[in-house]
């Protein structure tokens, strides 16, 4: 199973807007709690993530590099290599898609 697997894209998918800086980013991130389906994380300004996936505790650092979330994750025992994701925001649905916004995606719902 996909950690980060792919979920239906909502009506109005065109609407999302880019998030393209490391300040915008932390802007909505630092300090809420994101959830999806099976999944709760924390992105922390001194480049952390914790949380837990499917009852499993996660662990990883990140990175802004150019537009993109740079991470690598620990989970389940597995080693996730380092994957750069594209973000989108609508609303309170922040879209982090893989490979550069090539890959699959996940949406989170932002909690404060």
């Amino acid at each position: 199973m996909s950690l980060l697997s792919t979920i239906p894209a909502p009506a109005g998918a065109e609407d999302f807007l880019p998030i393209e800086t490391r300040a915008d980013f932390l802007d909505l991130v630092d300090g809420a709690k994101l959830t999806t389906l099976g999944m709760t994380l924390y992105i922390r300004s001194d480049g952390r993530i914790t949380g837990t996936a499917y009852g499993a505790r996660l662990r990883g650092e990140w990175e802004w590099s150019d537009a993109y979330f740079c991470r690598t994750l620990s989970w389940g025992g597995q080693n996730l290599p380092l994957n750069c994701h594209s973000v989108t925001l609508l609303s309170r649905t922040l879209r982090m898609t893989e490979q550069e916004g090539q890959g699959t995606f996940v949406d989170f719902f932002l909690q404060n």
